[in-house]
């Protein structure tokens, strides 16, 4: 054996001998481990558990304000029923008034024709006796007092019927302001609904990633520990090799620790190879809205339709669920409660109102109410007293209420 293969022999050996004396440095380097994993999860599944018990406890709120409107709804009947009875009553009682008005101008023809006082006196000198006089003067009390008492009833029955009428018209007000009010707050709790509602599906998305998540560390961590075990096994084999090519320095040993050197080293770089990137979703492809139809003339075709919250079809309406079906069948698309309609417009000013352009109202501190504007001071909108109807903003009750107008 010559000098060259004799170093050569002994720079591999020393070389594989340094391979085996070395500490092995971690092969799989992790920001996180198992445990941590498991806790993150943990935290996630509480939170979603709290986020569910909120999306209930609003669940309920909206079942209840819906039950409250429901109730206040019959109230509202049961008023639009006392107010058709007190319409009668008041016909009745004008009719009341009428006839004694009728018997009041005769008396007082009379009294001009005859002269009240002389055909009195003349009645009471025509008296036979002091008993005579005595009666005919408790029959000129009767009349006298009669009279006074018809002037009396004729009074309290026209303060009676101002009087219904006020308290009446009053109780309708009050209960559309409750209604509207109630709109409002449904349509808070629709939206703070669905922020529970993103939440939750967020929270459920970030556990789903992160069981994705672990499921792929844990699979690396096994590969990285399988690696790991063969990159071992492979050394052991190498020690063994060089031992063997220490006691016995020929050329075949040679070269097979030389090829196990290779292999440890090859072996080692594939500990850093990198996880493929997720693939992109796809992006949506939201197609343009279209325009067409005639919005006032599909409004006025709806006219009678009741009101019923929370209704969107021509079984019964709600403000803004008339609005968005009148839009949609004018093949056009708007947001469905009254805010979101206000928000998604254009502001105008009266002056640049055109038929078909939305006029919004708030009667409880915020928009609350939405009509399609027609010109000329009135609007048609499915109202909690009339159903789809027209009414004017100029005077009446809703000219107290008027946010302003929208383009849509």
């Amino acid at each position: 054996m010559n000098k060259k293969s004799i170093l050569k022999l002994t720079l591999v050996a020393s070389l594989g001998l340094t391979y085996l004396v070395t500490p092995a440095m971690p092969v799989f380097a992790s920001p996180e481990s198992e445990s941590e994993f498991n806790q993150k999860l943990e935290d996630l599944s509480k939170d979603q558990n709290e986020a569910e018990k909120e999306l209930e406890a609003v669940a309920s709120k909206i079942s209840e304000q819906e039950a409250s409107l429901n109730t206040l709804m019959g109230e509202m009947e049961e008023t639009n029923t006392t107010l058709t009875r007190l319409k009668e009553e008041i016909d009745t009682l004008n009719t009341v008034i009428a006839d004694r008005e009728v018997k009041l101008e005769e008396q007082a023809r009379a009294v001009q024709v005859t002269g009240d006082s002389k055909s009195v006196l003349n009645f009471l000198m025509e008296s036979e006796s002091l008993g005579d006089i005595i009666g005919r003067l408790d029959v000129v009390n009767t009349i006298v007092s009669a009279n006074q008492n018809l002037i009396q009833q004729q009074i309290t029955d026209k303060e009676e019927v101002v009087s219904k009428e006020k308290e009446t018209l009053a109780q309708q007000e009050e209960q559309t302001l409750r209604a509207a009010k109630m709109e409002s707050q449904k349509a808070e709790l629709e939206e703070e609904q669905a922020n529970q509602e993103r939440l939750v599906a967020s929270i459920a998305a970030e556990k789903s990633d992160v069981v994705e998540e672990k499921e792929a560390f844990l699979a690396e961590q096994k590969a990285a520990e399988a690696l790991v075990q063969e990159l071992q096994a492979a050394r052991a084999a190498a020690a063994e090799t060089t031992t063997i090519a220490v006691s016995n320095t020929t050329e075949t040993e040679t070269a097979d620790a030389e090829e196990v050197v290779s292999t440890s080293s090859s072996d080692s770089n594939q500990v850093s190879e990198t996880t493929p990137e997720p693939a992109k979703a796809p992006e949506a492809n939201v197609p343009a809205p279209s325009n067409g139809g005639s919005i006032t003339g599909i409004a006025h075709g709806l006219k009678g339709v009741r009101y019923s919250f929370g209704g969107g079809t021509p079984a019964g309406f709600d403000c803004s669920g008339f609005v968005q079906y009148v839009f949609r069948q004018a093949g056009r698309s708007i947001t469905r409660t009254a805010a979101g309609q206000y928000s998604a417009t254009t502001r105008i000013s009266q002056s640049q109102a055109q038929p078909g352009d939305l006029i919004f109202f708030n009667q409880g501190g915020s928009i609350d109410h939405v009509g399609i504007y027609l010109g000329g001071g009135s609007f048609i909108g499915a109202q909690t007293s009339t159903g789809v109807a027209v009414a004017s903003f100029t005077s009446g009750y809703w000219s107290n209420y008027v946010a302003g107008f929208g383009r849509p």
